[in-house]
């Protein structure tokens, strides 16, 4: 999937489930979506549920479950700093939005955010990126706010996510 396509899907995702509340919270976002595959009574509605774990070195993991209904989990790790928390849930979301997990593809796991060279990475990046630092509400806040530690709180985000997304922007 292009950058474009991963970046309108994070648009539609909070179009579809977001409070309009800063910081977006990805986990309230990921439990007001259901992903339903086939059509009438053939069709299959399947969860997304996001959990805190300790997993050590790993940020996270998006998976398929093929538990008794099938469903999707995306893991952060809840021993890292909340702002790099909420970045992975909207990542791992995203690799769950973007179909990187599947029946055929069960668990995709980051040990980085290495997004050199694998486009699944750069996508499920670019998406987390557009759902938790909105490019028209940065814009507009960036216009205000000055002071880039106010801005990255304003998101929930850590000031080097927050300068990505500005120089990405073109704003920085």
């Amino acid at each position: 999937m292009a950058t474009q396509d991963a970046i309108k899907l994070a648009q539609k995702a909070r179009e579809l489930a977001w409070d309009g509340n800063f910081p977006v919270n990805p986990i309230a976002v990921a439990k007001g979506i259901t992903i339903v595959k086939g059509k009438g009574k053939e069709a299959q509605r399947m969860p997304i549920s996001m959990v805190g774990e300790s997993l050590g070195d790993l940020s996270g993991y998006a998976e398929f479950v093929t538990e008794a209904e099938p469903s999707f989990r995306c893991a952060y790790n809840h021993d890292e700093a909340p702002v790099r928390q909420r970045f992975t849930q909207a990542h791992e979301l995203g690799h769950v939005l973007l179909n990187h997990v599947s029946k055929e593809h069960i668990r995709l796991r980051d040990t980085t955010f290495n997004d050199r060279g694998d486009w699944r990475e750069i996508d499920a990046n670019a998406f987390a990126a557009e759902l938790i630092m909105p490019a028209e509400y940065v814009r507009h806040q960036a216009s205000k706010i000055s002071d880039i530690g106010r801005l990255a709180s304003y998101f929930g985000v850590s000031v080097t996510a927050i300068r990505f997304r500005l120089i990405n922007l073109g704003l920085l």
